[in-house]
């Protein structure tokens, strides 16, 4: 934002030189609003109006004339090279002896023989443009006097200060709004708009028609008749040029002022080309709209338009269309006063790909409240430099009007926060700077933030306005006070933090991946999409939704390691998964594949038993020991004989609950690897793992009693689960533990059988058991194993 100082000084009163304006700078960007850069606009010397009396070719040059110029006290004879220079011209002219901008001095000179007391100027060389085509003919209708000296039509000798404007901040898009800043920062009175309107009382007849307030909060209207389209003042060409802006003429150029001056953005309507009422719309999808540019641009549904009975005559926020434009031959005028909201300005003009000074600040989230005084103080700038009548009051459409938020501040915590000895009184005398209404109510300060305000949403925001206004370079230097505290991690970084270790000890690698879907493995796996959280507006194809389920993104760093030549591995990764159902939950996954990497054991390969001896030491581990698995209704990318689900025991109605799933990833899915390995993956809920750190530890005393063992080799139906014959086996109330340590399978034990070998030890509280009771458990195990259709092995 570029704010010349010279226009900063109609509100604030400033001091204009290098020295003041530094000092200023730097007060500013102490405070908050940073100005990075300092801009000198240098003066111009022995400059006037100058008329063209005469213009004869020069004697000796086919593109050089000789023009007798009138400077109000004498004519001058002077020599120039534009081919736009006409006799009777009024023309800006810096005499011999005089200084352009930049600091070009004008001599005295001959070219080819002819004498040249000074210099007929274009925009370019009076520092107004970049490039220019010709000499600056001035518009009659400027009616200036013949001798005038420029520096009083202009304002050179001034110093523009450009601002970074944050987007929370959308008042310092102004001119005015730095003015208060200005004002409230060196304590000066800030002076008050103008905004004045001589008004005609009668019905305008506009009507305004919002098809959805969440687009568009208000929208407002005025009608001006009797319009004098020309151009505007040089000085107020010439504050929008060092603002960045291109004058067009007095009726644009108003409307532009007045943005630059309170934020707000208007735009002008050729009344006269409206075809009955107004209605905000958005655009026909497949639809061309052309634009002041003289572009036709391809709408979509993202744009929105401003529209009058016959069609599209302005691209909402963005810029306005060629049907509707302001012309020479304009004679009544439809101002809109406006507020779009910021993302819907925003998506349309990326749509677009057009940005304007409009849609710059209608992104910002303007406030519907900024209308009135962005619609009179335009209002009464047209009615100064047009001349027109204002007919009637504003047309407005305002579906839900806002209310004033009101905020509470209690001065010992902006005390507390910014270190300052400041009281209730301070800081109302501080805030009311800013132009914040507050009083104080006891030790509390109420304050209502005003509507050019809309950062302020919370006290802490006050505590920073009053700090940054009475200066953060006042406060003082404060040897650090050191403040032990004990603190501790929740139960859940808690649980993470010894899932973490658990699986680390068991020699596990933990990774990160972001927590985006995996499109890829998540087709391989089968895993749907009805479920997955969908990314509003992704950066990227990737990054199009939430990932659903860990195992998807662990399966591409198995598939990276792997065609990278890595033989083997074991991995884990703890994050979120969401979903629609279950929201976002914490998860834990992994996967062991390819060689398992244990010395002296060769190229052995990660197997199902190998997976479920690490998952039941780290289960243990979390107090988690009565787990049973359900092969019942697997994920298809899992082999069906060889994995399952975890159901842990838990006390309450439920009695059970599932706690993860593990199993070896399918065959045909494994060999689709750059080299064809085993995988076993296991995806745990996080909750679950850790519900039973919490739980009180119960202990038992050590045995003073030995046990007695023995082996009991069996023979099973090959379907009957083992754990049917281990429960059996610890029904005993003597059995103290159960070792399976030998299984077989083959024509030894017979067709459909298989072959255990455990050692059972047994062991009485109170005494030791002798050898003939220990028989007698036994064939008490053996008889109920018998049910089972157990039987011990003969051979």
């Amino acid at each position: 934002m570029k704010v010349p100082s010279r226009w900063l000084a109609d509100y604030v009163e400033i001091e204009i030189t290098h020295e003041a304006i530094d000092r200023l700078a730097e007060r500013l960007t102490l405070a908050g609003l940073e100005v990075e850069d300092v801009l000198r606009v240098d003066p111009i010397q022995n400059a006037v109006v100058g008329h063209v009396v005469s213009c004869e070719p020069h004697p000796d040059s086919d593109h050089l004339s000789v023009c007798h110029v009138e400077t109000g006290t004498e004519t001058v004879q002077i020599i120039c090279g534009a081919s736009n220079v006409v006799a009777g011209a009024q023309v800006p002219v810096v005499l011999a002896g005089g200084v352009l901008p930049g600091g070009f001095r004008i001599e005295k000179r001959k070219l080819r023989g002819v004498e040249s007391n000074g210099m007929i100027c274009s925009k370019a060389e009076l520092g107004l443009e970049d490039k220019s085509d010709g000499i600056w003919i001035f518009d009659p209708a400027l009616e200036l006097q013949t001798g005038t000296d420029l520096n009083d039509l202009f304002e050179f000798d001034d110093y523009i200060l450009d601002f970074k404007v944050f987007s929370n901040r959308p008042d310092c898009a102004s001119v005015y709004g730095v003015a208060r800043e200005v004002a409230a920062v060196l304590d000066l009175p800030l002076r008050h708009l103008d905004t004045a309107i001589d008004m005609t009382p009668g019905d305008s007849g506009i009507r305004l028609t919002i098809e959805d307030p969440r687009d568009t909060p208000r929208y407002a209207a005025r009608m001006l008749r009797d319009v004098r389209v020309g151009p505007s003042s040089l000085r107020v060409q010439h504050r929008l040029i060092k603002a960045g802006m291109r004058p067009l003429s007095n009726v644009v150029d108003a409307t532009n002022y007045a943005m630059l001056e309170v934020g707000h953005p208007l735009h002008p309507f050729d009344a006269d080309l409206l075809d009955g009422g107004i209605t905000i719309r958005r655009a026909t999808p497949g639809s061309t709209f052309r634009t002041l540019d003289d572009l036709d641009r391809a709408l979509t549904d993202a744009n929105l338009m401003i529209c009058d009975d016959e069609g599209d005559i302005c691209i909402a926020g963005v810029m306005g269309g060629q049907r509707s434009e302001i012309g020479p031959d304009t004679r009544n005028v439809l101002l809109e006063i406006a507020v779009f909201y910021g993302h819907t300005i925003r998506m349309s003009s990326r749509a677009l790909g057009l940005r304007s000074e409009a849609s710059h600040r209608f992104e910002r989230r303007l406030d519907p409240e900024g209308v009135r005084l962005a619609a009179d103080r335009a209002v009464h700038l047209l009615q100064q430099t047009t001349g027109c009548q204002v007919l009637g009051d504003l047309a407005d459409n305002y579906p839900a009007p806002s209310t004033p938020r009101k905020l509470v501040l209690r001065p010992a915590r902006a005390v507390e926060v910014l270190g300052f000895d400041l009281n209730a009184n301070d800081i109302v005398g501080l805030l009311a700077r800013l132009q914040i209404p507050a009083h104080q109510d006891g030790d509390q300060v109420h304050v209502e933030v005003p509507y050019f305000r809309p950062d302020l949403e919370r006290e802490i925001d006050l505590v920073e306005e009053v700090g940054r206004i009475h200066g953060y370079d006042r406060l003082q230097s404060v040897p650090p006070l050191a403040s032990l505290r004990v603190g501790r991690k929740d139960r859940t970084e808690h649980g993470k933090d010894t899932v973490r270790d658990l699986l680390v000890s068991a020699g596990m690698y933990e990774i990160m991946t972001d927590g985006f879907d995996k499109p890829a493995w998540r087709e391989r796996l089968g895993i749907g999409t009805e479920d997955l959280v969908a990314v509003r507006n992704p950066m990227s194809a990737s990054q199009a939704a939430m990932r659903g389920s860990m195992l998807p993104g662990i399966l591409g760093v198995v598939e990276t390691n792997l065609s990278h030549g890595v033989d083997g591995g074991r991995i884990f990764e703890l994050g979120r998964v969401f979903s629609k159902s279950h929201g976002e939950t914490e998860s834990v996954a992994g996967a062991l594949f390819g060689r398992t990497g244990t010395p002296l054991r060769g190229k052995e390969k990660v197997t199902v038993s190998l997976a479920k001896g690490l998952l039941d030491g780290f289960l243990t581990e979390l107090r988690i020991e009565e787990v049973s698995v359900c092969t019942e209704n697997l994920p298809p990318y899992l082999h069906p004989g060889r994995s399952g689900w975890l159901i842990a025991a838990t006390a309450g109605e439920d009695n059970t609950t599932t706690v993860g799933l593990f199993g070896e990833l399918l065959p045909t899915l494994a060999d689709e690897l750059p080299t064809p390995a085993p995988v076993i993956v296991f995806e745990f809920a996080l909750q679950p793992l850790i519900s039973q750190l919490d739980a009180p530890v119960s202990y038992q005393p050590l045995p003073k009693h030995p046990s007695s063992k023995r082996d009991l080799s069996l023979t099973a139906p090959a379907e009957l689960p083992e754990t049917r014959i281990r429960e059996a086996i610890r029904a005993e109330p003597e059995v103290d533990s159960v070792l399976l340590y030998d299984v077989y399978q083959g024509e030894q034990v017979g067709e459909g059988r298989k072959s255990l070998t455990y050692e059972i030890a047994v062991r009485a509280e109170d005494r030791t058991l002798t050898d003939e009771e220990t028989a007698e458990i036994i064939a008490r195990i053996e008889a109920r194993l018998a049910d089972l259709h157990v039987h011990v092995r003969t051979q």
